[in-house]
């Protein structure tokens, strides 16, 4: 009897069926194991570029395999970073000084909140203003 390849099984998979297979077979918690299945899934693809690279007729060189994977990372990386929300782009825009003004004053961030959906007509959560808040001041401080 010829011995299955659980690879091939575990590649057909959709999605759910991976990350549910992943979180079952570690015993981890279900955003772990989405995690793990999106780094997993990001090497075997850069392994696969540079084993068809390799293959080429070109035959790259060990020093252009090493730039290439530099490139590699640098643009996984650059993709990692998240790209600001409206709702933090809004902080940043329009109410961050007034925020800091009403944090001097000794007001909690669900009391910004509803203040910010009293006099500006727009509900954001006190968790995304505190978010944003401390996401921008660390940004401004680091430009300093």
């Amino acid at each position: 009897m010829k011995p299955k390849n659980y690879f091939a099984v575990f590649a057909k998979m959709p999605i759910e069926a991976k990350v549910f297979t992943l979180q079952r077979a570690w015993d981890i918690h279900l955003d772990k194991a989405k995690e793990l299945l999106e780094k997993l899934e990001t090497e075997l693809k850069y392994q696969e570029t540079l084993l068809s690279l390799t293959q080429r007729k070109s035959h790259i060189t060990e020093q252009e395999t090493t730039l290439i994977d530099k490139i590699k990372r640098v643009r996984l990386s650059d993709r990692r970073r998240s790209r600001e929300g409206k709702q933090t782009r809004l902080i940043r825009l329009r109410y961050f000084h007034e925020i800091e003004k009403l944090r001097k004053e000794g007001l909690g961030w669900r009391k910004i909140s509803e203040y910010i959906k009293t006099y500006h007509h727009k509900q954001i959560s006190h968790v995304t203003i505190r978010n944003a808040y401390l996401k921008i001041k660390k940004q401004m401080e680091q430009e300093k």
